[in-house]
């Protein structure tokens, strides 16, 4: 049975003992004010549930809010893309030096110099390249990968200069073969 049919069942037996004795009259009277009072309990429970629901509800998000957000989100994305870049255009930098230097192991046998110095190679050229051009190693000094690759780089502006490729290369020194155009 349902809660409902047995209140009634209940409500049905009252009715039919409270119908000569006083004592059940007050009982039957206290049984309706409390049930009343569950009815509005039940329904003030419920005004509440609503109330607490609407205050979990977010508030609504304006446009410029969203931009704020949607910013806040992308910026170190962006930070990051800018610095990925970066290091791919070093690590290019890097690659296009380990095949310069690829290429003197390939046919070319250069005499290696002092510290600081530059001399030009004695070998006669190879079949691939013009005759007009000089090589020279030069040994170079740095305090670390990025002072050696900002000098190759440098270096490799000079009018003149046509190619710096890296043929060894430290933390702290680096070997450079620089081929200069004929003039």
């Amino acid at each position: 049975m349902s809660d409902q049919d047995q209140e009634d069942f209940l409500l049905e037996r009252l009715n039919e003992a409270a119908s000569g004795d006083a004592a059940v009259r007050q009982l039957r009277r206290r049984y309706d004010l409390l049930r009343n009072d569950y009815e509005q309990l039940i329904d003030r429970l419920g005004e509440l549930e609503d109330r607490l629901n609407d205050a979990a509800k977010p508030p609504p998000v304006t446009s410029a809010v969203a931009e704020a957000i949607a910013d806040a989100i992308t910026a170190p994305l962006m930070r990051l893309r800018e610095d990925y870049l970066a290091a791919v255009a070093g690590i290019q930098s890097v690659v296009s030096g380990l095949e310069g230097l690829a290429h003197g192991f390939k046919g070319q046998h250069a005499a290696r110099s002092g510290a600081g110095s530059a001399t030009p190679t004695a070998d006669a050229p190879a079949e691939h390249e013009p005759p007009r051009i000089q090589k020279l190693n030069v040994d170079v000094k740095g305090s670390g990968f990025g002072a050696l690759l900002d000098f190759q780089e440098r270096l490799s502006s000079i009018p003149g200069v046509s190619r710096v490729s890296i043929s060894a290369i430290d933390n702290e020194r680096a070997t450079l073969v620089v081929e200069l155009e004929h003039q």
